[in-house]
């Protein structure tokens, strides 16, 4: 389709008419008729506006067929999560470099494309170097993206950069820089998931909740893991206690032990508290939960099939396993064991 036959068919699909499109556009409708009937073309200025009313980006006005257009996006979508899954970074950058080259104004693509910098800022000097397009590619997003999700998710990406980028000196940036966009960001009160468990009824709340709790007992692992095993301001019994009511919790919401999407967390969790309990001199029950982290890790490592879990307030929910949150395709089961054995000096 030409941009004209697009503009028609999304006005169309938006059940707005010529009349109301023109008035948000400033313009005559007799404008708009022509653009349909491709006697003329907008300005360029217009592109923009053109595009966000409808949602779509600038590359998706002006391609011949927008069918095969989205199953490119697809594509590139699919090959971004299996190379992440495989840590595969060169590949990483260099699939998602020709993706916003291809589609500039895609920003489905350039969010991803930010957060393969962010993992390819691994140290100092890359940090540094990508600095540049990293900012570039965030205020693109955040000055022309209609999409919350998208720009969320791009002030995520940024906020982290500049976490590292604080770290060096010669960056210019603070964790000030950092702050200000976090500040910009909505309150947990008020995200798309938690808003989920109220709006619906039904089948769908429940649905809508399993997921929330999910992502909430994703997130407060997380930050347990944060705060209480790498910082040295806690206590070994106050790790201890706290690890063992992150366990408890997640035990009682995945009662068959199957952590849907916090498994690769739990893993660890269990680990790092069977090297607390050797650490305090408990050697049977420090090595009941480094053997019981192993086990969970090769299952992980050895499943194939999704996620579910049998039993609990979670049951049912499912995840697919190349979405489990920090899992790679090394296998999981010979870090731990790494750790454990190299790191700790445990034999078990």
């Amino acid at each position: 389709m030409s941009i004209g036959s697009t503009i028609k068919h999304l006005r169309r699909e938006k059940d707005v008419t010529q009349e109301q499109f023109a008035e948000y556009l400033g313009i005559t409708s007799r404008a708009v008729s022509q653009w349909e009937c491709e006697r003329t073309v907008p300005d360029i200025y217009m592109l923009p506006t053109i595009a966000a009313f409808f949602n779509v980006s600038i590359d998706y006005l002006f391609h011949s067929d927008n069918e095969e257009y989205e199953k490119e996006i697809e594509s590139y979508e699919s090959q971004y999560y299996k190379l992440w899954y495989q840590n595969d970074k060169t590949s990483l950058l260099e699939i998602m470099k020709e993706a916003v080259t291809r589609y500039p104004t895609e920003y489905r693509l350039l969010v991803r494309y930010l957060n393969v910098i962010g993992l390819c800022a691994s140290d100092a000097n890359r940090a540094l170097a990508m600095k540049n397009d990293a900012i570039a590619v965030y205020e693109r997003i955040n000055s022309h993206c209609t999409v919350d999700s998208i720009r969320i998710w791009a002030k995520k990406i940024i906020i982290d950069y500049y976490k590292k980028l604080s770290r060096i000196e010669e960056s210019g940036i603070t964790l000030l820089d950092a702050e200000k966009i976090q500040s910009e960001m909505p309150l947990m009160q008020n995200s798309r998931d938690y808003l989920a468990c109220l709006l619906y009824t039904g089948e769908k709340r429940h649905a809508a909740s399993q997921n929330a709790i999910s992502e909430i007992s994703h997130l407060l692992t997380n930050i347990i893991i944060e705060n209480y095993i790498y910082n040295t301001i806690h206590t070994l019994d106050e790790k201890i206690d706290t690890l063992n009511t992150v366990l408890q919790i997640n035990n009682t919401l995945y009662k068959n032990g199957g952590y849907g999407k916090n498994s690769v967390n739990i893993a660890y969790v269990m680990m790092h508290l069977g090297c607390f309990y050797n650490e305090k001199g408990e050697e049977k029950q420090a090595k009941e939960l480094l053997h019981q982290s192993l086990a969970l890790a090769k299952e992980i490592d050895n499943s194939e099939k999704p996620f579910v879990c049998e039993e609990g307030l979670l049951r049912d929910f499912s995840i697919e396993k190349d979405r489990l949150p920090n899992l790679t395709s090394s296998p999981l089961a010979d870090k731990l064991e790494s750790y454990i054995v190299r790191h700790k000096k445990i034999q078990l």
